[in-house]
């Protein structure tokens, strides 16, 4: 059992690697204008977004805490 266990380690590396070079490899999006556009109309509700004068909402209203479990009256 132990020379399987010595065996498992480089096929797994070997694995890993594969798996590795196929993400590597694959093709991307190279539409950058529009990525750039759509970061910068994110960047824009943000800022509209922190600058706005919305009040907070107010917490709500604090309730009794209610028992956990049994309670036993003695």
């Amino acid at each position: 059992m132990d020379p399987l266990t010595w065996l498992l380690i480089p096929l797994a590396t070997v694995f890993m690697a594969s798996v590795w070079s196929c993400c590597a490899g694959r093709s991307r999006r190279t539409d950058v204008w529009t990525d750039v556009q759509r970061f910068d109309r994110v960047r824009a509700a943000l800022e509209r977004a922190a600058t706005s004068d919305v009040p907070a909402p107010e917490p709500p209203a604090a309730e009794s805490p209610r028992p956990l479990g049994r309670v036993v009256r003695v």
